[in-house]
């Protein structure tokens, strides 16, 4: 048997955005016949409001949250919790007020998670227009990289990784996306394992969990760059 993990957001949606009905029947079509897992950084609501409900249901168990929670046909199996220094608290509040970001900033640009924290300068509940803009930005300014740097040397307790294309997520050092392959292999010794991803290259948000299972017997790592590439993984496997 192999199972299948695949990446969301850039994987099987665009970013944020509900996944296409063209691309959800071909993909729920193959989930019947296919053993498969979501490897995700959002937070299960947020996949319920991406997914369709036939989509999510067909998963073996969905991995929210970077694998810090774990829903099993709609049960919490695990969840784990995170009491972040009040020290981080204040330097993200420093980095949203002192941001040379110029335009419209949003709210919840500081979101708890199970497990971990999301931090996002522009705020979660931008208008997908707002995320563009912040994400063309970003890649001139550097402005989350820089901040990633000084996190980490300023918190070496936690991990801090790119979260998509406008947040940064944070967790505690060994608990983010590559606990995941862990714990599948954990649950299943022998079965290969394939991971589906649009950032698994180093400095990507899903280059954790496909180190830690490059690190793995019988695995494997798919890197894709658009729904066409998935689309086409699909075809052949």
């Amino acid at each position: 048997m192999t199972l299948y993990v695949f990446d969301m957001d850039g994987t099987l949606t665009e970013p944020s955005l509900p996944m296409a009905a063209d691309f959800s029947a071909i993909f729920y079509r193959w989930q019947q016949t296919h053993k498969s897992y979501i490897a995700t950084g959002s937070k299960y609501d947020k996949v319920v409001k991406q997914l369709p409900l036939e989509v999510i249901n067909s998963f073996a168990g969905i991995y929210a949250s970077m694998g810090n929670e774990l829903v099993v046909k709609g049960k919490i199996a695990y969840q784990k919790k995170f009491e972040a220094s009040p020290l981080l608290y204040q330097k993200l509040e420093d980095y949203r007020k002192n941001t040379a970001y110029p335009y419209e900033r949003y709210p919840n640009y500081i979101e708890e998670r199970p497990g971990m924290i999301n931090f996002s300068v522009l705020g979660r509940n931008c208008p997908y227009a707002a995320r563009l803009k912040y994400t063309a930005w970003d890649q001139v300014s550097k402005e989350r990289e820089k901040m990633m740097t000084e996190l980490t040397e300023l918190f070496p307790q936690y991990d801090i990784a790119m979260g998509g294309p406008i947040s940064l997520d944070i967790t505690p050092k060994g608990c983010g996306k590559e606990q995941i392959a862990y714990h599948l292999r954990e649950q299943y010794p022998d079965e290969e394992i394939i991971f589906i991803g649009d950032k698994t290259f180093v400095g990507g948000n899903d280059y954790k969990l496909a180190h830690a299972l490059s690190l793995l017997h019988n695995t494997q790592v798919v890197q894709v760059n658009c729904l066409k590439d998935v689309l086409n993984f699909l075809e052949n496997n």
